[in-house]
C-alpha cells in the first residue's frame, strides 16, 4: 500500500511540474483549488512518514537526527521542524489526522491545531485523549476550517485554557500551585529573522514576570539628557536598550575570575581565512558568529571590546586552519581604574556597572589594553561609537572627549566625558 501511495505522490509531482497555467478565471480558481488539495495532503503524508521514522530510528541509525535528515532531502528548518512537532502530534489527535490525511486542511493551521490543545493539556493539567482535549482539538479544528488564522486559533486556545484552569486542591486535598504562579511552564523561545535579528517570545510565571519588568521598568526609565533635553528615545527602545543593559549585567556578574565586573560573554568567531601568516590569518571573506550569523567588521569590533572572543579561521572547505588566543580585556585593576576615572557612561551617564571598557584606538588596529587606551560606554553608546559616527579621543588631560558626528553637531565640537559636563554655558578647554 505504502509502496502505490510513494508512486502515486511521484505520478503528482511529475504532473505539476508538467501542468500548464490554464486560461480563465474559472480554471485559474480551480487550479488554486487543486493545488491548495495537492499541497496539504502533501505535508500530512510528510508529517505521517516523519513520526514513523522518528518512531522507528530511522535517522538514528543512518548517524543524523530526524531534522537533519529532513533537511537532508530538501526541507528548510523551519518545515523540517513542523513536520517533526506534526508528526509527534498526530499519534495523539486522531481527528487532526483525518484533516491531514484528506488534505483538508494544511500543515500551518494543522500545527496550530496542535499547539494549541498541547497548550491547553499542559495548563489545564488534562492529558491528551482527555474529553477536555479532544472538545479542545474539535473547536480549534472548526476554527481552522472556518478561515480564522493560525495566530487566532493560538488566541482560543488560550481561552480554552483560562477557562478550564484547575482548582487551587489536588486529590491529596493539598494546596495546588496556581497557574499563574507555575515555574513548570515557563517558555522562552526565539527565531533568527530574515535580516538576521533575533525575535522571541516568553510566557512566564508571575514572580519571573514580576522581576524581569522591574528591572526593565527602573533600567528604561527616561533620562534627560546633559543640557535637560528630554530623553529623544520611545518607550520601547528605552526597554530595549534596559534589556541589553540586564543581559550585560547578569553575564559579569557571572564572572568565572572571581572579579565584579569581569567579561563572561564567550564569542565564537569563524573567519574565512585566504592565508594563515605566523601570527595569525588574513581573512577573505565575511566572519560568522556561532548563533546568529554572518555580521560585520564593525560588529567584530564591538564585541573584541568586552567579550571573551576566539576567532577560529577556516579554509574553503570549513576546516580549521588556526585558532587565535583569546582576545585581551580590560579586566583587574586596569577596569577597575577606568571605572575610577570616568565613573558612568562617557556619553549618558550609565552606571558604570552596565558598561563596557571600549578600546579608543580598536584592539583589531592595535590598540593596547591600559587605561589610557579606554573609556566606559554602556551598550547603546558602544554601538553608537562602532556605528553611527561617533568618536572618542583621549585628551591631554587623560581624560576621554566625545566627538559627535555632523548629524549631530555640524561643527563636531569635542566634548568632555558625562562625569565632568557642566550645565555651564563657557566651554571647558580639551
Amino acid at each position: 500500500m505504502f509502496d502505490e501511495v510513494l508512486e502515486a505522490a511521484d505520478r503528482l509531482a511529475d504532473a505539476v511540474r508538467e501542468c500548464e497555467i490554464p486560461a480563465g478565471d474559472d480554471a485559474l480558481l480551480a487550479g488554486v483549488r487543486a493545488a491548495v488539495a495537492a499541497r496539504n495532503a502533501a505535508d500530512g503524508l510528510l508529517a505521517r512518514i516523519t513520526g514513523e521514522i522518528e518512531c522507528r530510528g530511522t535517522a538514528k541509525r543512518l548517524g543524523f537526527s530526524v531534522r537533519e535528515l529532513l533537511r537532508r532531502n530538501g526541507c528548510v528548518p523551519v518545515v523540517a521542524s513542523r513536520a517533526i512537532r506534526l508528526g509527534r502530534a498526530i499519534a495523539h489527535l486522531p481527528a487532526l489526522a483525518r484533516h491531514l490525511r484528506d488534505g483538508s486542511l494544511s500543515a500551518e493551521f494543522a500545527d496550530a491545531v496542535a499547539r494549541g490543545v498541547r497548550h491547553v493539556a499542559i495548563r489545564t493539567r488534562s492529558p491528551l485523549g482527555s474529553e477536555l482535549a479532544v472538545e479542545t482539538e474539535a473547536a480549534l479544528i472548526g476554527h481552522a476550517l472556518a478561515g480564522r488564522t493560525p495566530a487566532e486559533i493560538d488566541d482560543r486556545a488560550r481561552t480554552i485554557a483560562l477557562e478550564h484552569q484547575p482548582e487551587m486542591v489536588d486529590d491529596g486535598d493539598e494546596p495546588a500551585t496556581p497557574v499563574a504562579e507555575d515555574t513548570t511552564l515557563n517558555e522562552v523561545s526565539w527565531a533568527q529573522r530574515n535580516d538576521g535579528r533575533l525575535a522571541g517570545t516568553f510566557d512566564l510565571d508571575v514572580v519571573t514576570g514580576e522581576r524581569l519588568i522591574s528591572c526593565l521598568d527602573t533600567a528604561s526609565r527616561p533620562r534627560p539628557l546633559p543640557d535637560g533635553t528630554p530623553d529623544p528615545r520611545s518607550a520601547p527602545q528605552r526597554r530595549a536598550d534596559a534589556f541589553a543593559q540586564v543581559v550585560e549585567a547578569a553575564s559579569r556578574a557571572l564572572g568565572t575570575d572571581g572579579l565584579v565586573g569581569s567579561a563572561k560573554t564567550e564569542i565564537l568567531l569563524t573567519v574565512p581565512a585566504e592565508n594563515t601568516e605566523c601570527c595569525g590569518v588574513t581573512p577573505s571573506g565575511p566572519a560568522h558568529l556561532q548563533w546568529m550569523g554572518t555580521v560585520t567588521d564593525e560588529a567584530v569590533s564591538l564585541l573584541s571590546c568586552d567579550a571573551s572572543v576566539t576567532r577560529i579561521a577556516v579554509d574553503v572547505e570549513q576546516a580549521p586552519v588556526d585558532i587565535s588566543p583569546t582576545a585581551r580585556l580590560f579586566t583587574g585593576r586596569t577596569r577597575k581604574a577606568v571605572v575610577a576615572r570616568d565613573q558612568s557612561c562617557v556619553m549618558c551617564g550609565n552606571p558604570a556597572s552596565w558598561t563596557d571598557v571600549h578600546h579608543i584606538v580598536f584592539h583589531s588596529d592595535g590598540g593596547p589594553t591600559t587605561c589610557d587606551n579606554g573609556c566606559l560606554l554602556c551598550r547603546t553608546c558602544h554601538v553608537a561609537v562602532h556605528q553611527h559616527g561617533w568618536e572618542i579621543e583621549m585628551g591631554s588631560d587623560r581624560h576621554p572627549w566625545i566627538r559627535p558626528p555632523a548629524t549631530v553637531d555640524p561643527r563636531r565640537e569635542l566634548q568632555p566625558a558625562y562625569n565632568r559636563r557642566t550645565l555651564r554655558l563657557d566651554p571647558i578647554a580639551a
